[in-house]
């Protein structure tokens, strides 16, 4: 009877300990935050981002049009620059030019020989633009011309050429000698800026005073 009563204690004892036994659980909890380390707001116990990262604002300028446009810009500072859209010419300077023609004088005057009587002519590729009346007697430079001046440029992509001549007409007689040119196109000084333009070949050198407008 003993060992009957001790056999049924032992399987209750063993079957309430099977109840009692706790499944192992999953104790992984998921932190939702930004994971970016290089945002304001990282949070490095996050486990799941959720879109929430924070940068610092990257000011500068936002406008694809500007020279100085910045792509990795978040907040625009008003900062863009722009190339210039035209360009006003206000007057010429001639600092050298041949004062001889190949040694000879150039003109001829009626009291024996004279220096040059200087005029320019402003052309657009071969068009003429317009010219000047002459500078009379001219024996040394620089000498300057605003005769109308000032003159808007608005194809910035055009050669332009300034030519010098010695002015031989008399009431409509004589021929003018060309004196020589200077060529430009006003792009290739753009990025420079400044107010004067030096062009220049083997015996004319030229200073164009000019203002670049936006």
């Amino acid at each position: 009877m003993k060992k009957i009563l001790y056999i049924l204690t032992l399987s209750t004892l063993i079957f309430a300990c099977k109840k009692e036994e706790v499944k192992p659980t999953n104790t992984t909890t998921t932190v939702e935050g930004c994971m970016d380390i290089n945002a304001l707001n990282y949070n490095p116990d996050a486990t799941e981002d959720d879109g929430s990262c924070q940068y610092a604002a990257v000011e500068g300028c936002m406008d694809t049009l500007a020279i100085n446009y910045n792509p990795e810009a978040t907040e625009d500072d008003g900062s863009c620059e722009y190339l210039p859209t035209e360009l006003k010419l206000s007057s010429i300077t001639i600092n050298s030019m041949p004062l001889t023609n190949n040694g000879a004088n150039w003109d001829a005057g009626v009291f024996g020989l004279e220096n040059p009587d200087v005029f320019y002519v402003l052309k657009a590729g071969s068009d003429e633009i317009f010219s000047s009346s002459s500078q009379d007697n001219i024996d040394a430079c620089p000498i300057s011309f605003t005769e109308n001046l000032p003159y808007t440029i608005s194809d910035l992509t055009q050669e332009y050429t300034i030519e010098l001549w010695d002015n031989d007409q008399i009431a409509g007689i004589g021929t003018n000698e060309l004196m020589g040119s200077c060529s430009f196109t006003p792009n290739d000084y753009i990025t420079a800026g400044g107010s004067g333009i030096n062009i220049s070949n083997s015996e004319i050198d030229l200073t164009l005073a000019v203002e670049w407008i936006q």
